[in-house]
């Protein structure tokens, strides 16, 4: 089995952006001497042992109906295999020290929706529900979801190798409504570092419910192939880049793309004290059928970006809400917590 050591979606790297991604101070540059070498230092020393580089391989149940198990992909040039249980990706996330937040688990529910066992859950009737929905609108060749769904769905995937995946997006995306509000130099880089910061706790929460709650949700592939019949050779609309039907290997609950969305439009909401804003959002998904796309408010990114996973066919609608209110929840704490003045009119000293 292969070991993974991979940071989720970039999330680590695009938080480190805050001290010119730990690259150090250039010599010519006064500034870098006094300010940048010395923060620098702090986030490498804060950010030591922080249980980012956790080998361990996944080795949870893969059984029992309802609880995750990999889904079959057979590794390609541009993305790993998903055949064995050790395939999962990055499993141990959810431990790793946040960076504003207390713990990954902070804004964690206690299970999800309240159920406490697999048999529990897949013999519900909202389960049911649930499934039955992705069947019919996250289908690769599904005749009930709209083309506008399929363009938000696609927009903002980002899930392959070689893209910037939802982080990346999202801080590109930081730098387009700097840019649209005119912030100046110190405006711009507190408005990078609340994203930046915002993102990596998002992230290190969505793992956390992924993969250390009491339920460990299968993906909508399986658990719809394992209704059998007509529906045991049912495929999503993700795909590789090649085309064929493909779903990220780790945890359905709770959809991470939706944490980060939903996280980064609180940030911006309370950055600029505004929803309404108008902006242009841009993707660089191979298969997104839209490079850009205008956005009327914050919340319509974190709006898109809750289902477009369930229009992909990896998500259940569960998991997009829940997903969001996570990361709504860190929004809100990672603005009221970080990046404060220390003191009334004077700086922080150390």
């Amino acid at each position: 089995m292969a070991e993974h050591h991979f940071v989720p979606y970039g999330v680590c790297p695009s938080a480190v952006t805050l001290a010119a991604l730990l690259l150090g101070p250039r010599a010519p540059d006064p500034l870098d001497r006094l300010v940048v070498d010395r923060v620098v230092r702090q986030i490498n020393k804060a950010r030591a042992d922080d249980g980012s580089d956790n080998p361990e391989l996944y080795d949870g149940d893969t059984t029992t109906p309802g609880a995750w198990r990999p889904t079959g992909e057979e590794a390609t040039a541009d993305e790993g295999a998903c055949q064995e249980p050790g395939d999962a990706v990055t499993p141990n996330w959810g431990k790793v020290k946040p960076f504003v937040l207390r713990s990954g688990s902070q804004f964690r529910p206690p299970s999800l929706r309240g159920f406490t066992s697999y048999d529990e859950l897949v013999n519900s009737p909202e389960y049911a529900r649930q499934v039955d929905e992705v069947r019919r609108v996250g289908a690769v060749d599904s005749t009930e979801r709209t083309r506008e769904q399929t363009v938000i769905g696609w927009f903002w995937d980002h899930d392959l190798n070689g893209t910037y995946h939802p982080p990346g997006q999202l801080l590109q995306l930081t730098g387009t409504v700097a840019k649209k509000f005119e912030l100046d130099t110190y405006e711009t880089t507190r408005l990078f570092a609340l994203s930046a910061l915002t993102l990596a706790d998002a992230g290190i929460a969505a793992w956390d419910s992924k993969f250390d709650g009491p339920i460990n949700e299968w993906r909508p592939v399986s658990a719809i192939q394992a209704l059998g019949g007509e529906n045991a050779n049912w495929q999503p609309l993700s795909a590789d880049r090649a085309g064929t039907p493909w779903t990220p290997c780790f945890i359905a609950w709770t959809s991470g793309h939706a944490n980060f969305t939903g996280a980064w439009a609180v940030a911006m909401q309370n950055f600029f004290g505004r929803d309404e804003a108008s902006f242009t959002a841009q993707s660089e998904d191979p298969h997104t059928l839209k490079r850009f796309r205008r956005m009327n408010s914050f919340s319509q990114v974190a709006e898109e970006g809750e289902f477009s996973r369930m229009w992909l066919g990896v998500h259940f609608r569960w998991d997009a809400e829940d997903g969001r209110e996570i990361g709504t929840n860190v929004g809100d704490y990672v603005f009221a917590n970080a990046l404060q003045p220390t003191r009334s009119g004077r700086p922080h000293q150390q």
